[in-house]
């Protein structure tokens, strides 16, 4: 008789994305997944196919899961991925917005020449959370804003509520082209816009997500621990929308 050693086998989390915004969640519900559909490029599928990975939206969290084994079996943890991945790879999501986003986010309607791109190689915590956008970016009066953008100066948030031109002198405290917002909280911003030709998506979209397995420029925002084994739990990081209402 042929002995087959067995090796279990399990679908774990690698990473989970949580998005918030005050517009799509009541006190008993979260339908930000209404807003906004997310799918992995064309690229990214081959990886789910080669790497045994797949991933759910569901609510406001994107979760990222792979296929594992046990590192010492029969010892239940550490998990390694079932199939090794050799070198960097790169994780893309694309955004695209649906139902009624724009009318309740302040943001730019990207799409065209610019696109919002968060990834893990930004180093941005606060609060207790690790925020896949960039640190807000503080106004400039010799810059260009499109109409939604948001940018901080003086310790407080400011929305772009029209096409914002430099050669016009246009001061932040000017009401009928800024509109002030809270104190500065983590959100998505003007930093986080990007030249679409750069970012490249291969599809119109929104935005991107682009997740490294190498790279960080912190160690929180890695996927793997220095053995390559999964965390346990899965790290999770957050995207913070900011809301007109």
């Amino acid at each position: 008789m042929m002995l087959i050693d067995s090796v279990d086998l399990v679908f774990r989390p690698l990473f989970s994305i949580r998005f918030i915004h005050s517009g799509f969640q009541t006190p008993k519900e979260n339908f930000f997944a209404d807003a906004i559909a997310i799918v992995p490029d064309d690229r990214t599928k081959k990886i789910f196919a080669n790497y045994k990975m797949n991933y759910l939206f569901y609510t406001n969290t994107l979760t990222c899961f792979m296929q594992c084994s046990m590192f010492n079996p029969p010892t239940p943890e550490p998990k390694i991925p079932s199939i090794k991945i050799d070198g960097d790879i790169m994780l893309r999501f694309l955004l695209k917005s649906k139902d009624d986003f724009f009318g309740r986010t302040y943001v730019t309607a990207a799409g065209g020449k610019n696109v919002y791109q968060f990834t893990n190689k930004v180093n941005n915590t606060s609060g207790g959370n690790v925020f896949l956008s960039a640190p807000v970016e503080t106004h400039v009066a010799a810059k260009d804003y499109n109409t939604g953008t948001v940018v901080q100066d003086g310790g407080n948030l400011y929305a772009s509520l029209v096409s914002v031109k430099a050669a016009d002198n246009i001061a932040i405290s000017d009401g009928s082209h800024w509109k002030q917002l809270q104190a500065v909280e983590q959100v998505v911003n003007n930093a986080d816009l990007q030249d679409a030709t750069a970012v490249n998506a291969g599809d119109k979209c929104f935005g991107v997500i682009d997740m490294y397995n190498n790279g960080t420029s912190n160690n929180i925002y890695n996927l793997f621990d220095v053995s390559e084994k999964l965390f346990d739990p899965a790290p999770v990081f957050s995207i913070k929308f900011e809301s007109k209402f």
